[in-house]
């Protein structure tokens, strides 16, 4: 999904967005009844979640002496376990579908390091293009649109009288 700005080989060797310390366990994925009954029946049978509203979230474990949270989906050796079935959020990252005030933006993460890297202007393309997608499974998972946090850059904002026309 977001090949033209994050090749997958040096997303498969950095990893950060599979961690979480304290502060951004607000970021875990939104994990949809159906992906979540699929990953206990085809991936993981032991995983557990936290229930939230009508979606769920996977119960991570803090590593001992360290404030961080490693997705329990990650396999240290060979990444996600989930492949193509990786939920929504984590397929769409370093964006991230936020509420500001009565607004859906999509914003960028800037942790990513290879994105860091990479000009504006492409990473705006990007989400632009992917926006019509993004805003689509937000109308059909109100629970993965995160509040607006400050200091996430916006890079396309719905407009809600028009929905197909991006600013």
């Amino acid at each position: 999904m977001l090949r033209k700005i994050l090749p997958r080989e040096e997303c498969a060797k950095c990893r950060i967005c599979c961690s979480f310390d304290s502060y951004d366990l607000w970021e875990t994925p939104v994990i949809p009844t159906k992906l979540a009954s699929r990953i206990l029946q085809d991936y993981r049978p032991e995983q557990e979640f936290i229930k939230k509203d009508d979606y769920f979230l996977f119960k991570m474990e803090k590593e001992p002496d360290i404030d961080l949270y490693y997705c329990s989906m990650l396999d240290q050796e060979s990444g996600c376990t989930l492949g193509d079935d990786k939920p929504f959020d984590c397929k769409i990252w370093p964006f991230r579908i936020m509420a500001l005030n009565d607004t859906r933006v999509i914003t960028l993460s800037t942790v990513c390091p290879i994105v860091q890297k990479k000009p504006l202007e492409d990473i705006q393309a990007v989400a632009k293009e992917l926006a019509p997608e993004i805003f689509k499974y937000a109308d059909e998972n109100p629970g993965s649109v995160k509040p607006y946090l400050s200091g996430y850059p916006i890079m396309v904002v719905e407009d809600k009288k028009y929905k197909d026309t991006l600013i």
